[in-house]
């Protein structure tokens, strides 16, 4: 523990007054029997503080200082686990800690993670801005859906990492989402991750996507989409149009591209699911506590 001298400006006065006493009465003077009367007269310093200094023989003590407790002593070879994996979300942290009994706030937690960032793993070199690409548009309720896949790492109970495909769909107006996880990004599962966010957020008028095999052949001559013969049948079924967006364009599809990688930072950090029934059902209570986008 670190050492400090405690020192408030008493002792240079009183080792003044001691040298005068000591000059003035010679070989006579003694520490131990010094005139405590004459030492307050001199110094201005009450007696009794002066008889408490004696007992050092007037000398700067020092103290050994206590290290404070936190609350968090307990708990932070958890947070520093997770920001070595590269976790840095204090709302992710402080649901890990709350499970493992942490009964503190989340503030303190910010305050640990803004002072130990160091243990964060280096960020991958990015990449130069392409600047402005075009202009932002508004639809009206229940007009535009957005919506995207992603890929992602699940860990499991029992250990192992398995991969999954996070369907994602929001809301262009509100940025009511939903997600639903997928072994994989077949065309089957795009139908029902639809039908279920249909079922879950409302039908909209058109749904904006990527060009995806699963949905999109090709263009034409003039620049029409050649849907793909399943999913136009689909379209008609369910009574929606879609509207294909450039790739990397997130003027137009960006709240779902946000989307996905909010559930990268926040939904999967720090959990673990036992199987893919138990990673939907998890996924459907964090779509409904989750603000809008």
């Amino acid at each position: 523990m670190k050492e400090i001298v405690i020192s408030n400006g008493l002792y240079p006065i009183i080792t003044q007054a001691l040298e005068e006493m000591k000059s003035e009465q010679g070989n006579s003077f003694r520490l131990e029997k010094v005139n405590l009367s004459e030492l307050e007269r001199r110094t201005g310093i009450s007696r009794a503080k002066l008889r408490r200094l004696k007992k050092n023989e007037f000398k700067a003590v020092t103290r050994n200082k206590k290290a404070r407790k936190s609350i968090l002593d307990g708990y932070v070879s958890i947070i520093d686990n997770l920001l070595k994996q590269g976790i840095k979300n204090s709302s992710v942290c402080f649901e890990c800690l709350k499970r493992q009994g942490y009964p503190g706030g989340i503030t303190i937690v910010k305050d640990y993670i803004f002072a130990h960032k160091h243990l964060l793993p280096p960020k991958r070199q990015q990449v130069a801005p392409q600047g402005n690409r075009g202009r932002r548009f508004n639809t009206e309720p229940g007009e535009a859906y957005q919506m995207d896949w992603g890929f992602v790492n699940v860990v499991t109970d029992y250990g192992p990492t398995i991969k999954c495909a996070c369907f994602a769909m929001i809301c262009h107006h509100c940025g009511q989402c939903y997600i639903e996880f997928f072994p994989n990004a077949k065309q089957e599962n795009l139908f029902i991750g639809m039908l279920h966010a249909f079922r879950y957020m409302g039908l909209p008028k058109y749904v904006l996507t990527d060009n995806m095999k699963s949905i999109v052949i090709k263009r034409d001559y003039e620049g029409h989409p050649v849907w793909q013969k399943d999913y136009e049948d689909f379209m008609k079924a369910v009574g929606f149009q879609t509207k294909l967006c450039k790739p990397r364009h997130p003027f137009t599809k960006g709240k779902v591209e946000r989307l996905v990688r909010f559930v990268k930072d926040n939904f999967l950090p720090g959990r673990t699911f036992l199987d893919v029934t138990d990673l939907n059902r998890s996924a459907l209570d964090w779509c409904y506590i989750q603000p809008v986008f």
